[in-house]
């Protein structure tokens, strides 16, 4: 829904401007000949020009990502891991149209990405989606902050790797006993909580390429309350896919533009046969 907003939109317009312009060209009866053909001309050209504009509207970097866009660096771990593997929390920086830095709390989802301390990459601020998948993550999340309350590293350790196996078939070969009483825990209860709690998270959904150092992309979960404020988007993609839904796809944009001048050109001879 977002591509077909953000870039079919401004096509579809052109389109209906185009129309009218082509509409005001018509003169009825014989009399003014010559004021109609220099219409005529123009209404042609003015059809090409728009068609053209909005092409290029359509092919423009601007229009290629969504307005939630975040800068993300991180900047340490907080040492606790299991079977070489560090978990949650992870820190962080975000920051927005090059703003001040803050400071963020993440928790990772993707249990086959790498990725180095002090690497920086470009990530999507989204709502969690509406899936049973993604509010079971948030919960283990969640729990996982209860866990570091209570000094309860045992299921602050389960809570990661239940988030890990929910996004990943790769986590279960290593995961600790009690991440599947964990992830039992999670099933039980994500759906008892309302629909305001899953408000106070955020997904950043990775954008493909942006990594400074690997070459594929993490996705982190983190809370509302640390981060910048720009508002987030909503999300059409999986954890373990790039952020790919935030790009207009290149194959439909050059059949919209060759659209847009194939039916200039029809309207322009349909003119001049008559």
């Amino acid at each position: 829904m977002k591509f077909f907003v953000r870039t079919l939109g401004p096509a579809f317009l052109g389109l209906v401007f185009a129309s009218t312009a082509f509409a005001d060209t018509i003169v009825p009866g014989g009399r003014r000949a010559k004021e109609r053909s220099k219409m005529n001309k123009f209404g042609v050209c003015t059809i090409l020009s728009i068609a053209a504009f909005c092409a290029l509207l359509s092919f423009s970097p601007g229009k290629a990502y969504a307005d939630a866009l975040l800068y993300m660096q991180i900047t340490g771990v907080n040492g606790l891991s299991y079977n070489n593997e560090y978990v949650y929390p992870y820190y962080g920086t975000a920051s927005s149209n090059g703003g001040t830095p803050l400071s963020v709390t993440l928790m990772c989802i993707s249990y086959t990405a790498d990725m180095g301390l002090r690497e920086t990459w470009t990530a999507e601020k989204e709502n969690i989606p509406d899936s049973p998948t993604y509010e079971e993550a948030v919960w283990l999340f969640n729990d996982a902050n209860t866990a570091i309350a209570d000094g309860n590293t045992d299921e602050q350790i389960a809570d990661q790797w239940a988030a890990w196996e929910l996004f990943s078939s790769d986590a279960y070969s290593t995961a600790p006993s009690l991440a599947a009483t964990q992830m039992a825990a999670a099933e039980a209860n994500y759906a008892l909580e309302p629909a305001s709690f899953y408000q106070g998270f955020i997904l950043y959904a990775p954008v493909p390429g942006t990594e400074s150092e690997y070459s594929t992309p993490q996705f982190f979960l983190g809370n509302n309350t640390d981060t910048p404020s720009t508002p987030p988007d909503p999300y059409g993609g999986t954890p373990t896919t790039p952020a790919y839904g935030v790009l207009p796809e290149p194959g439909s944009l050059i059949l919209l533009g060759s659209g847009m001048f194939g039916l200039a050109g029809a309207l322009y001879r349909r003119r001049r046969s008559a």
